[in-house]
């Protein structure tokens, strides 16, 4: 069986984690993120400082908010959520983590946390800035080749020693990729309400039916499904039994 390669942790920040586009793959090929640049994010890292942490009721997920400065995302944790409560607010950290997606929000989901002294926070950015620069002249040489006229295959040969081939597919990809926001946090706290109003309106004691809950919002199901599962992993309901929602 084929091995799936373990994706490079490339330095980034909150700003352009929060401004990529995701994509889910099959099979081997691992999600990643694309971003306006044209760098695809796999598994990422991250200096930032804590500024909220959160463990649910049951203990099975945790998660860390951190602030760069730029912005924030949030580093997640399911089941094994010990390092949670390591960090408080004001700790400078540095994340390792694969790069997420859930309701149209990136996250990272946790792999490696450790505090760092903040001289780290300020090297990480001066690193992340240089790479950028690199990127950035990179960059422009694969599109003045695209626009010469070489196809994909003229360009990685062009290109090699420098870029691999999952790097001109990427940068070559973002040339066509529009990267506006489709979802805003209003819409995700708009459904997350629909879907607690039916949870109240169909619950008859026992939890609102799942299949139920998806009739009655005009939504994909795939959708309410991701948000379902949100709401019982931030604790706001919980399934006394399978199936069955309820409203903590």
């Amino acid at each position: 069986m084929p091995q799936q390669k373990r994706q490079t942790a490339k330095l980034t920040n909150t700003e352009e984690l929060n401004s990529g586009k995701y994509f889910q793959k099959e099979g081997f090929t691992p999600n990643y993120l694309l971003t306006p640049q044209g760098r695809r994010l796999s598994r990422a890292r991250l200096v930032a400082t804590v500024v909220d942490t959160f463990t649910n009721e049951d203990e099975t997920y945790g998660s860390i908010t951190l602030d760069d400065g730029l912005d924030t995302t949030q580093v997640k944790f399911f089941n094994d959520i010990d390092d949670v409560s390591e960090f408080e607010e004001g700790d400078i950290v540095e994340a390792i983590g694969k790069v997420r997606e859930y309701q149209g929000q990136i996250y990272m989901d946790a792999e490696v946390l450790k505090d760092v002294a903040v001289e780290k926070e300020l090297l990480h950015q001066l690193r992340y800035r240089k790479t950028m620069e690199e990127w950035s002249q990179i960059r422009d040489t694969v599109k003045q080749l695209k626009e010469s006229g070489k196809d994909q295959e003229d360009i990685e040969k062009e290109m090699a020693g420098k870029l691999d081939e999952d790097e001109v597919d990427s940068l070559l990809q973002s040339f066509g990729e529009s990267f506006s926001v489709s979802e805003t946090q209003e819409d995700i706290e708009n459904l997350e309400k629909d879907v607690l109003d039916a949870v109240e309106n169909l619950d008859e004691g026992e939890g609102a039916d799942y299949a139920d809950i998806v009739d009655e919002i005009d939504e994909p199901e795939d959708k309410l499904e991701d948000t379902i599962n949100g709401l019982l992993s931030d604790g706001t309901c919980y399934e006394p039994k399978p199936g069955k929602i309820k409203k903590l």
